[in-house]
């Protein structure tokens, strides 16, 4: 099979066709990896794996790695997560709700994430899409004088931190003491260069999970009012593309150093079933 890479509409992200993902070439392996830096959201039908092979393929993307929370980690290969809204036998069989906010995994840690691997299992026939956007290009069509503000800025982050201690996914609700332990506040740049691209992209996030604590230097009014500005430009729906599930046997793969993303599971009723396997590889500290 030859390996072709389309582009997804007007989006930046692309369908990736001719491969069998579980077996692929060390040739097959670079080309995948350079279409993933050229289009940062990739999109591979067909597939036929075991959570084994999925678990393999992850590797091909960087040193895999576990979860900071451990509920729904499958049972035989730990740095696989179960992403689902069904049950069994009355309990949860996966995350029902992976992220309905607009992130970047593993922002909150010293370390963040490159790829975040997705292979659906259980597909309804509607609902569940994936949205994702791109920051470089959120970063690149700033206001100048705005771009130039952030440039050099940082701000505190921390898993799940928010001013309301009541939200029910807040880190003091939603962890156990171990996690909360394990997720101390980082510190990270406003603006992101990318490593093996040299791009530079915004990389703040208005989801619970990054838990923006505030930008340094700055008090608590000015920051809030910088940080509501950037968020109101980011997720502007010209910079986003939308991925709607439709069949099993279908890898989403994307780079979190330069694309945010947010789930729509949140509201599925109960009869349509979507259950996905989730893999992320360890990145480098931000700069």
């Amino acid at each position: 099979m030859t390996m072709t890479v389309e582009r997804l509409g007007d989006s930046f992200a692309a369908r990736v066709t001719g491969l069998d993902v579980g077996s692929l070439s060390n040739a097959q392996a670079a080309d995948l990896h350079q279409a993933y830096l050229d289009h940062k959201v990739l999109v591979i039908d067909g597939q036929d794996m075991s959570v084994g092979q999925f678990d393999a393929f992850g590797s091909l993307f960087g040193e895999t790695v576990e979860h900071p929370v451990k509920n729904f980690l499958h049972a035989d290969y730990p740095k696989v997560m179960l992403l689902s809204n069904s049950t069994r036998h009355g309990k949860p069989l996966g995350v029902k709700d992976a992220g309905s906010f607009w992130h970047s995994d593993r922002s909150y840690m010293e370390r963040t994430a490159d790829a975040t691997i997705l292979y659906s299992v259980e597909i309804p026939d509607e609902g569940g899409d994936t949205y994702f956007a791109d920051l470089e290009a959120i970063y690149d069509n700033l206001p100048d004088k705005l771009r130039d503000r952030i440039d050099g800025l940082n701000y505190v982050s921390q898993y799940r931190w928010t001013t309301n201690r009541g939200d029910p996914e807040s880190r003091w609700n939603f962890m156990t003491e171990d996690e909360m332990a394990n997720t101390p506040p980082v510190v990270r740049p406003m603006v992101r260069t990318h490593p093996e691209t040299g791009r530079k992209g915004l990389f703040v996030f208005p989801g619970i999970s990054a838990g923006v604590r505030g930008i340094v230097g700055m008090d608590a009014i000015e920051s809030s009012d910088l940080l509501d500005e950037l968020f109101d430009h980011m997720t502007d729906p010209r910079f986003q593309y939308r991925f709607q599930w439709r069949d099993p046997g279908t890898v989403v793969l994307w780079d979190n150093r330069c694309v945010m993303h947010r789930a729509t599971t949140k509201n599925l009723p109960p009869e349509k079933v979507r259950t996905l396997y989730r893999i992320s590889t360890l990145g480098d500290v931000p700069s």
